[in-house]
């Protein structure tokens, strides 16, 4: 199984943040992930970029992975991750500099912020 992380229109406690490498802008969007069969992992990706998306971002073992439409992977093999009270926009940003995208999650302590890198 590998988790698919997609974008959702539906309200989650899951956040994306991302800075598009072409463009510079930052993007925010709800984000769902999904348990996937490894078997099922092409399918899914094709239908995604069918819809529209230029690129995957999913996570199998202790790697996470970037898949482009144009064939291209990234594989990011080391995961950080930061607990935090309150989310301060600062660190945010800092962390969006640093690693061009983070994953922020919501819980009942406060905040998860994870980012992948290489």
């Amino acid at each position: 199984m590998f988790n698919l992380y997609t974008v959702t229109k539906e309200k989650t406690n899951c956040k994306g943040f991302w800075k598009d490498n072409e463009s510079g802008k930052i993007f925010r969007d709800n984000i769902l992930i999904k348990k996937i069969p490894l078997i099922n992992k092409q399918w899914e990706n094709q239908a995604l970029f069918s819809s529209g998306e230029k690129a995957v971002f999913y996570v199998y073992g202790k790697k996470a992975f970037v898949e482009y439409s144009s064939g291209k992977i990234d594989i990011l093999r080391h995961r950080i991750t930061q607990h935090e009270n309150k989310l301060r926009p600062s660190l945010v940003k800092f962390l969006l500099h640093e690693y061009g995208g983070i994953t922020i999650f919501k819980n009942e302590n406060g905040y998860t912020l994870e980012a992948w890198t290489n």
